[in-house]
Order: structure tokens, then C-alpha cells, then sequence
């Protein structure tokens, strides 16, 4: 019996025109060019929540910054992330290797949707148990990164504000928002605060002062980072970053079931010491408006020396609708004017007003990093309800924390003693602040 193949050309799967272009050099996302019904879903997506504009026929590839939204609301699963998780599991069964891997803060409250859970389960100590039992020589929490982005993140905003020095500071800890101001602003980047990211900084001190305290090799030593952003595999390429594989929330997933782990079952176990959990400032990284209430909870201390949790989200004069957040706060002898920005269509809308704020945290993806595109699959419709849910299960984790400020944190008061001297300092202007550049060339223009 003769079986016939019928060669399908790209032309006939998918309608150029409706589908967002995805180019095959694309750090983050992928294409199954097979499975496209030509919905034009993904292509809506990007122009119309996410605010990337496709009216520039000069462009020399695809405008994208990474973000994923189109892989969270394809109906059939068409674009997926770049997966890197096979590339670990060989890591891991290479005994001439030492392994490390690093949690973002928003992983812990959405993993266990991977597992049939309800939405919104908090595991954290479930989670490193079970990474410890795949075989990672290290699992250490991205939130002690967080930490360390806010302490030097707060002290440039003070810096700032006493020398009146390029008002408002943006916060640069979001992949996708600090691409997407390369491209369409670039005459803006001297806003963006220089700190590296979370899992920049982690990847940094790994690379530094783990490796110096260890007496360990670079050669021999594989970071990996759990993310729940596609943005971060692009984000990794920078060549000052320094960690070497960025696997999202479902890879984890399809990683810890291929080794036959199941979490709801793993014993809990503690992270590992030096990069140890961090403070609850650092797991509300997690959500929208918790950058910008970790940092002035910090900055009110370095100007007052006192300590004051400052909960943005429930200020009596924050405008809670749509996605801008705006407050004024007291805090020593400023009134800052503070907004927290989700939405790049929202952010065209704050740089109209920029002269009136002193301090703007920018995220791409609904309701922050749990919202994030290598977050686990969730129904479309339902998209919104299970954000809110993931990231109230940070802030409750906040709440319960016994350290809720950054420079509380034991590693963090150990690191610059024994390493960093002082925030800002020259070794930390050296080590974990970076520069942005101008992509603006993409455009053609």
C-alpha cells in the first residue's frame, strides 16, 4: 500500500497578514507553523495589549520584545516558548558538572496549576525539594536578587532626588519594558534605573563572589533560572548577565514530570545558604506595584532610618482602575509622585505626563510577573482572576515574612560587608548595574 505525504507549504498554514510574525532567530518564542488556524488572535494581542506597532514596512525583522502574551491567549497552542529544559536534564546527567538553579519570586504561586492544584498554591519549600531530588547541586531564591535590586535601586532614587538628577527614574527590572523603550524611546533611556534585573544581579554574584567563596571554576559550574517570562531567555544574552539557561514555569513543569517528580509529593526543603530566601520585599517582585512598594519601603529608611511598609496598592488616593497606578507618599522630606505602569499602550499614555512623577515602575505583562508568558497555560477567559489570584498569594507570603525589608536580609547585610562595601558603591556600580542601548535601528527609520 503506497502512502502519500502531502508537502504543506507555509503559505497554505498560516495568513501573514493576520498571524504576528515570529522570526526563526527569536530568543524566546517559537512557531508551529502546522497547528496555525489563521484566528489573527496573536497578531490583535501584541498591537492591542501589548502595544507594538506594525505600520513600519522598513523594519528589518520582526518588532517583538519578548513577552509571550501571544503563547498565553494562541487557542491552539501554535506559539510556544523556546524550550531549554532538555538542555538542563543533560546538564544535570553530566556528574562533571555542578548545577546550580534559581527561583524567581512568581514561580511559587503558580507551579502547582502544572499539577492540578488551585490556583494561587503557595509552594515554595514543596518546590526546592523537589529540585533537590532532580539532582541540583544549588537551589538558591531569586528573591535575595530582588533584595539586592532594591537596595541599590532605592539609593540611585535618593541619589536622584537630592541632586535633581533625570526625574522620573524608571524601574528596569522587566525585560520587555526596557527593550521596547530601546526601540521607540530611545532618547529616554537615561531614565531607567542602571540596576540589573533580579536575576541579572543573581547571575552576577554567581559568577563572582559563589565562585570565589567555593574555590570553583566557571567552566565547570551551569546556572539555570526559572522564569515566569519568556523575556528573560532573551534577557540572559546580554552579554554582561552571566547566566547561562532561563527555563520558564511550564518547563519546569515538563522537567520535573519527565523525571518522574511529582511536587505534591516531594519533602520540603530549605533553600541553599548564601542565596537564601529573601525578604518579603523581594517575593512581591512578583506582582505589579510590588517594585515600587519594595523600593520605597528601603528609600524611606535610608531617609528617615526608620522602618515603614509602605502598601501602595491600598493608598487611600492610588487610582485603582485600568493600569495606571498613581499615589503621592510622604516620605522624609519629599512628597514623591509615584505610578505603577502595566502595558506598554499604558506607558505611551504616562510618557505624555512624564514631568509629573518622580518615580515609575514599568511592567509589561497583566498584573506583573505572574502574568508573565512561560506562566503555566491557564484559560484564556479566565486569564485576570488567576493573575490576581497568583500574585495574592505573594503578598500574602509578604505579610508572613519575618524580614518585609530588604536591608534586613542576612545575606544581603553579608555581601556588602564582606563584598560590595555599600550600595552604589564603585564595585557594585561595576558588578550589578549595567547600560542600555539604543535599538531603534530595528525600525528602519
Amino acid at each position: 500500500m503506497k502512502v502519500y505525504v502531502k508537502v504543506v507549504r507555509e503559505s497554505e498554514v498560516m495568513d501573514l497578514n493576520k498571524a504576528v510574525r515570529i522570526d526563526e532567530d527569536n530568543e524566546s518564542i517559537k512557531r508551529i507553523k502546522e497547528r496555525c488556524i489563521n484566528c489573527g488572535r496573536c497578531k490583535t494581542i501584541c498591537e492591542e495589549v501589548v502595544g507594538i506597532k506594525y505600520d513600519n514596512e522598513k523594519a528589518k525583522k520582526a518588532v517583538c520584545i519578548n513577552c509571550g502574551q501571544c503563547i498565553l491567549n494562541c487557542p491552539v497552542a501554535s506559539l510556544v516558548p523556546k524550550y531549554d529544559y532538555k538542555k538542563v536534564l543533560n546538564y544535570l546527567h553530566d556528574t562533571e558538572k555542578i548545577v546550580t538553579i534559581s527561583l524567581a519570586p512568581a514561580i511559587r504561586s503558580s507551579i502547582g496549576e502544572g499539577f492540578n492544584l488551585e490556583v494561587g498554591t503557595f509552594l515554595e519549600k514543596e518546590l526546592v525539594g523537589a529540585l533537590k531530588e532532580v539532582g541540583f547541586d544549588y537551589v538558591f531564591d531569586v528573591t535575595f536578587g530582588a533584595d539586592m535590586t532594591v537596595m541599590e535601586e532605592a539609593t540611585e532614587l535618593v541619589n536622584r532626588l537630592k541632586n535633581k538628577k533625570t526625574l522620573p527614574m524608571f524601574t528596569s527590572c522587566c525585560p520587555s519594558w526596557v527593550k521596547y523603550l530601546e526601540i521607540y524611546h530611545p532618547e529616554k533611556i537615561d531614565h531607567l534605573s542602571t540596576v540589573k534585573s533580579p536575576i541579572g544581579i543573581q547571575s552576577s554574584l554567581l559568577n563572582t563572589y559563589f565562585l570565589k567563596m567555593n574555590e570553583l571554576d566557571k567552566k565547570n559550574i551551569i546556572n539555570v533560572v526559572v522564569v515566569p517570562c519568556t523575556s528573560k531567555k532573551f534577557e540572559i544574552k546580554r552579554t554582561e548577565m552571566g547566566m547561562d539557561i532561563a527555563i520558564t514555569t511550564n518547563e519546569l513543569v515538563m522537567l520535573l514530570k519527565e523525571s518522574n517528580i511529582d511536587i505534591t509529593k516531594t519533602t520540603p526543603s530549605e533553600f541553599s545558604p548564601l542565596f537564601s530566601k529573601g525578604s518579603g520585599s523581594g517575593t512581591i517582585f512578583g506582582r505589579s506595584g510590588g517594585v515600587m512598594e519594595a523600593t520605597l519601603r528601603c528609600a524611606n529608611y535610608l531617609l528617615t532610618e526608620k522602618d515603614k511598609v509602605i502598601n501602595f496598592l491600598d493608598l487611600a488616593e492610588n487610582n485603582k482602575s485600568g493600569t495606571i497606578k498613581r499615589a503621592t507618599v510622604n516620605i522624609g522630606p519629599y512628597n514623591l509622585r509615584v505610578a505603577a505602569v502595566t502595558g506598554m499602550p499604558s506607558l505611551e499614555e504616562i510618557l505624555k505626563e512624564l514631568d509629573s512623577y518622580d518615580f515609575i515602575e514599568v511592567m509589561n505583562c497583566p498584573n506583573g510577573c505572574v502574568g508573565g508568558g512561560g506562566q503555566v497555560l491557564s484559560p484564556i477567559a479566565k486569564m485576570n482572576e488567576i493573575n490576581l489570584e497568583r500574585g495574592e498569594a505573594l503578598t500574602k507570603d509578604d505579610n508572613s515574612n519575618n524580614i518585609r525589608f530588604c536591608y534586613k536580609n542576612p545575606d544581603v547585610i553579608n555581601i556588602y560587608k564582606t563584598y560590595l562595601d555599600y550600595p552604589n558603591s564603585p564595585k557594585a556600580l561595576k558588578i550589578i548595574h549595567t547600560n542600555f542601548k539604543d535599538r531603534s535601528d530595528i525600525l528602519g527609520e
